[in-house]
């Protein structure tokens, strides 16, 4: 009953009873439906070459025992299967002992299908801050639970009660702001967390009553821009029960990102969580090399690009986007009478200082003001705004050397995910008992 509770409450009594609807239409009494559309995503996905994350329930697969060989055919073709509990609860609400057992549970399942899992995403996205230790304690590379709004609506007016269900929806999430936090994975006790970004395709279809040619692929598509723009990630959230609608929607964006130049990095969750973790333990090494020249050398992975902006350098360089040259090598030689780097006040916190170093940026201590081409003092640092010091580095036209934040000379990235909350009907009648 808590269930019936908690889904009224987060979308209201019409929309709850509209709901019931849907899912007799989108699931069957057996997993065949939910095959059928996981077959259309794969076609989508197969043809721009790129592979997807779905998160699903741990007790859906142990219930349809049939399903598992299904999900391992998947596996074969490049998708990612994810932990999304083992029963579809509110994670929010459990202790960590309590959110141990549930992981572990799920984790024990997937194994006995032979389905490989390296990440988990809360039912409903919630949270708390215990959850990251419990995925840690039993072997998970990543979580991805933190939602961050974009403002892609254009002002346009709903009715009432479709207003009133999309800010049910920000009220069950409490997303971040797009404005004021950048769109990017950050490490945070030792675990990889990436953000999902709204709105997503529920509160585009069922709440907001859009359509899968118009209001949905135009979110999409001005949210792959900004991240574009931003060198972000787009984590796309598209339940596969409305791959029937979103399937075009899917098809044009990703033919939107494989055009772009610089590219867009399309990947599974577990491959940005990988990536991600190797890139935070990146370091340069800065030597001076006489005569006004200092001699960089990264250590890092294989796929990481060294971006330098308006220096004169001894070896390959080519053009980038925004004023930034990308290095043929990881080795370079720059001619500055400056240090090209992310001066920063003492007494910084070692929180801020995590943050810019996992952007890339290299980043020193210092009272010199002057010495930098960037300086940041304390208060470019705003408690709540995360992209504030980005917008004083990235909009300045002073030297900079950094590592980029996607591999092989990427601009920004895209991973395409989509919860699978049930197979069949009798799995989303059962969510309501607690099973």
């Amino acid at each position: 009953m808590k269930s019936v509770v908690f889904s009224i409450r987060s979308k209201g009594l019409r929309k709850y009873l509209t709901r019931g609807q849907s899912i007799l239409k989108r699931y069957g009494l057996t997993p065949s439906k939910m095959m059928q559309a996981l077959d259309q995503l794969s076609r989508v996905l197969r043809d721009f070459e790129c592979g997807a994350t779905f998160p699903i329930t741990a007790v859906t697969v142990r219930r349809n025992s049939e399903a598992a060989e299904m999900l391992r055919k998947y596996v074969d073709q490049g998708i990612e299967f994810a932990i999304h509990g083992y029963r579809h609860v509110d994670h929010s609400q459990l202790t960590l002992e309590e959110q141990v057992v549930e992981l572990r549970r799920a984790r024990e399942v997937f194994a006995a299908a032979g389905i490989p899992v390296a990440g988990f995403r809360s039912p409903y996205l919630r949270f708390n801050e215990s959850l990251r230790t419990a995925a840690g304690e039993i072997g998970l590379a990543y979580v991805s639970n933190q939602s961050i709004l974009w403002d892609v609506l254009d002002g346009k007016t709903f009715p009432s009660a479709a207003q009133a269900a999309y800010i049910r929806a920000l009220a069950l999430y409490t997303p971040w702001s797009a404005e004021e936090w950048p769109s990017v994975p950050y490490l945070q006790d030792g675990m990889v967390e990436i953000p999902v970004s709204l709105p997503d395709d529920e509160m585009l279809l069922d709440r907001l009553g859009g359509d899968d040619t118009g209001l949905v692929e135009r979110a999409w598509s001005r949210i792959l821009g900004e991240t574009y723009r931003r060198g972000e990630l787009f984590t796309l959230q598209l339940h596969p029960e409305r791959a029937v609608l979103c399937a075009s929607a899917l098809s044009a964006l990703l033919a939107k990102a494989r055009s772009l130049d610089p590219p867009a990095w399309v990947a599974r969750m577990e491959e940005i969580a990988s990536w991600w973790r190797a890139l935070s333990e990146a370091s340069v090494t800065v030597t001076g090399a006489g005569d006004g020249k200092l001699c960089l050398s990264v250590a890092g992975p294989e796929r990481a690009t060294l971006l330098i902006r308006n220096l004169e350098v001894d070896g390959p360089a080519h053009s980038w986007i925004q004023g930034y040259q990308r290095c043929a090598t990881k080795t370079l030689v720059v001619r500055t009478d400056i240090r090209p780097f992310v001066g920063v006040s003492p007494g910084i916190s070692p929180e801020w200082l995590r943050f810019l170093q996992q952007q890339g940026y290299i980043v020193e201590i210092s009272d010199d003001l002057q010495g930098y081409s960037i300086y940041l003092n304390r208060h470019d640092f705003v408690a709540g705004n995360r992209r504030a010091p980005l917008i004083k580095i990235e909009e300045s036209d002073d030297p900079l050397v950094k590592l980029g934040r996607w591999p092989d000379g990427a601009r920004s990235a895209l991973a395409v995910t989509g919860d699978i909350d049930a197979l069949t009907v009798w799995d989303y009648g059962l969510r309501y008992l607690g099973h």
